[in-house]
């Protein structure tokens, strides 16, 4: 186990939060029982859509899927939610970490800072916050949104299969929404501190209440700052959060919502991806763990800034509107230097070359979604609707940089420690990118008997995409242009559910397939978008008052046009791809989330999903060259000790994944060859002592059997090992 050194730093976000606490405690009175430990069992009426608070394990309320506010097991789809006492739990600090253990979901690393995330067989590539859609580039890495700090966020919601009628693209995996904590009305405000493995330090910082005597005006401000290293050599990270929120009651039934999201990200000794996997005579490498194959000045630096805002408005008869906007800006700038090029020589170690280059961008996406929702009576029963509008565009600029000189990794790859003169990569051109989508949605959920319901909806849709690359006189390089459009793309959704009686439904749900892509084939066309359908059906129990939920689910995919990728452009690196038609993926998948008994809650999944060609041969996906592991298994658990021992909680889980593949070009062998990571599991622990009302501490140890094991295949036909051992203790204080 690597040494660990325990250190707490107050940092000013602190200080100032303890300033704060002294102002506000003279104003907000606190009864005897406001102080006394909160118990982990969940009152049939607590549960609500938000999580914080609850200690619960599950949500009372979604959104995610239809527009409409259903219970999970109204939902004619399998959904998770990944609440904020998992997150707690489980010592989650980024959006990766909660994905990284939600159920159904599994994990693939490209390098030290990207990582892909799939589901039912295909990568996620729909992201939001809020209900509201943000870029995601895969592979390029130029928004990695599952990299996004985790304090801020209330809970992640994940809706599994095709979602098309929310997002317009029909992605057929998942969408992941993260819903950001709201502001309360009571006083409250938390300070916690985090060492663990590597020299990683972390401080969260989290104050909310009223901010007039009414309380109709509410804010918060969360403030998180991060600073570690790893178990990869020379490399290090740093990340900060600062997010704001103000909520304002204009009138009774006016709501108005300001905030401010801010986040940077900065490491150093990135590599661009993984170690080579063959000697120049053909037989297989063994590097270690800790090899870092990145440069010490290598980087992938990010800032986002996003400014958000709402208006919601009660309208008669239970009606609302409301007007969603939001503005997201982000730059990056991406120089590195990675020793993964080529097939070293088993006894020198000499003979390879450095990946290299430099990227750079500033984007801003704007997107506004204006809606009205309500009840209406048809047939002498009371049904649900909701119709809205929707428009976001993003337009990105930035130069291009000359990454064609060829460099050797000096001397032996035995001897590299990431010490190499930075590289002053020259300007030869710049580039810029739009892409546009708008969209019309209407979904109404009908009830034409006590005991069923269904839900209707469809989207109209437009997409659009233009990209140029223009380059110097001298460059060598030729002024490139792809886009594509798309007018009319109607996206139905059918779901229905059916109450056999307080506790089981049965449910069943379709919809289309839309995708656009911006990658492009041997001949640099862009491919045309994947199309298809998306089936489900199932069975799902609401036990104790919806405190605990359970769903089986069977699925069927159905799609034309999957990207697979081939290899890659020697002039620009970027991928290459081919189209395949005939995909289909079909499964099944067992959960289950909340609270089986007072102070024990668990969340538990198994996924299957089969995924094959027409030719029933499997997809090597994109942006990987890999396949995705076919069952995958993730559970947690967590039990607060009755009786004198009730401020110990324990708690632990098991991740169990089966075996998956890559193709990866053999120099020796002249041809791509087929490697296996077998299947593997991985054991979690975690402990918690509330030594009073205020104060916690938290050890949470991850693969404590420190099983080794290969996270990413076939990114450069290069490999990626999983996180060895760590261990980490949060102290928190809740004032």
């Amino acid at each position: 186990m690597s040494h660990v050194r325990f250190r707490f730093a107050l940092c000013p976000l602190a200080l100032a939060l303890l300033s704060l606490h002294a102002h506000a405690a003279e104003t907000v009175a606190r009864t005897d029982e406001a102080l006394q430990l909160g118990a982990t069992n969940i009152s049939a009426q607590g549960l609500g859509a938000v999580t914080e608070d609850t200690h619960s394990y599950t949500t009372g309320a979604t959104s995610s899927a239809t527009g409409l506010p259903l219970s999970i097991r109204e939902t004619p789809q399998s959904v998770t939610v990944i609440t904020r006492q998992q997150m707690d739990d489980r010592g989650v600090q980024s959006v990766g970490d909660a994905l990284r253990n939600t159920p159904g979901i599994s994990t693939q690393k490209y390098d030290s800072d990207r990582t892909e995330f799939s589901a039912r067989g295909f990568a996620i590539t729909n992201f939001q916050y809020d209900g509201v859609n943000i870029p995601y580039d895969g592979v390029y890495g130029e928004n990695p949104n599952n990299g996004d700090d985790a304090a801020s966020i209330d809970r992640v919601e994940v809706i599994k299969g095709a979602t098309g009628l929310m997002t317009g693209n029909g992605d057929p995996s998942a969408t992941v929404n993260l819903i950001r904590k709201k502001p309360t009305k009571e006083f409250k405000a938390s300070i916690s501190g985090t060492v663990g493995s590597w020299d990683a330090y972390r401080t969260v910082g989290d104050i909310s209440g009223s901010l007039t005597d009414s309380g109709n005006v509410r804010g918060r401000f969360v403030g998180a700052y991060s600073d570690k290293n790893s178990y990869l050599d020379h490399y290090s990270q740093k990340k900060d959060l600062f997010y704001g929120i103000l909520e304002a009651d204009l009138t009774d039934d006016t709501l108005l919502t300001f905030g401010i999201d801010k986040s940077s990200t900065t490491p150093r000794g990135s590599s661009w991806t993984g170690n080579p996997v063959y000697f120049s005579d053909g037989g297989r490498t063994e590097f270690p763990r800790h090899f870092n194959s990145g440069a010490d000045w290598s980087r992938r630096d990010f800032d986002n800034i996003t400014y958000f805002a709402s208006l919601e408005q009660a309208l008669a008869n239970d009606w609302k509107f409301k007007v969603s906007l939001d503005q997201k800006t982000t730059d990056h700038d991406t120089q590195l230097a990675s020793a993964s090029g080529g097939n070293p020589d088993r006894a020198t170690g000499e003979g390879m070359f450095l990946y290299w280059g430099r990227w750079e961008g500033h984007r801003v996406q704007n997107t506004a979604d204006v809606n009205v929702s309500g009840p209406f009576t048809l047939g002498g029963r009371e049904h649900e609707l909701i119709a809205g509008v929707m428009t976001a565009h993003s337009r990105q600029t930035g130069s291009t940089y000359d990454t064609s000189a060829f460099a050797q990794v000096p001397g032996s790859i035995y001897d590299w420690n990431g010490e190499l003169p930075k590289q002053q990569f020259p300007k030869n051109g710049k580039y810029e990118r739009t892409q546009s989508q708008n969209g019309v949605y209407l979904a109404s959920r009908l009830h034409p008997t006590d005991d069923l319901s269904v839900i209707l909806g469809s989207r109209l849709s437009t997409f659009k995409y233009n990209e140029d690359y223009g380059y110097i006189p001298g460059a060598g390089l030729d002024d490139t242009h792809a886009s594509y459009k798309e007018h009319g793309v109607v996206t139905p959704y059918a779901g229905l559910v059916y109450d056999l009686n307080d506790t089981y439904s049965l449910y069943a749900s379709y919809t289309s397939i839309y995708q656009p892509q911006t990658f492009k084939d041997i001949n640099g066309s862009t491919l045309a978008p994947v199309e298809g359908d998306s089936y489900e059906a199932g069975l799902k129990a609401a036990y104790f008052d919806g405190r605990l939920n359970a769903a089986l689910a069977f699925f069927r995919i159905e799609q034309d046009g999957v990207a697979e990728s081939i290899g890659t452009n020697p002039v620009t690196n970027e991928g290459i791809y081919k189209s395949i038609d005939g995909a289909t993926t079909q499964g099944v998948e067992l959960e289950l989330a909340g609270e089986l008994a007072e102070g024990w809650n668990v969340s538990a999944g198994y996924t299957y999903a089969r995924t094959r060609d027409a030719d029933e041969q499997r997809i090597y996906g994109y942006p990987l060259s890999t396949t995705k592991p076919e069952h995958v298994v993730r559970t947690f658990t967590t039990y607060r000790l009755p009786g004198v021992l009730d401020k110990v909680t324990v708690g632990g889980g098991v991740s169990w994944q089966s075996a998956f593949y890559g193709n990866i070009y053999s120099a020796p062998a002249g041809d791509y060859t087929r490697i296996k990571q077998g299947g593997y599991t991985l054991v979690d622990l975690m402990t918690r002592y509330q030594y009073n009302e205020n104060l916690s501490f938290t050890v949470n140890a991850n693969n404590v059997f420190d099983k080794q094991y290969l996270t990413g295949l076939g990114n450069f036909d290069t490999t990626f090992y999983g996180e060895p051992r760590n261990v980490m203790l949060t102290t928190k204080w809740d004032f």
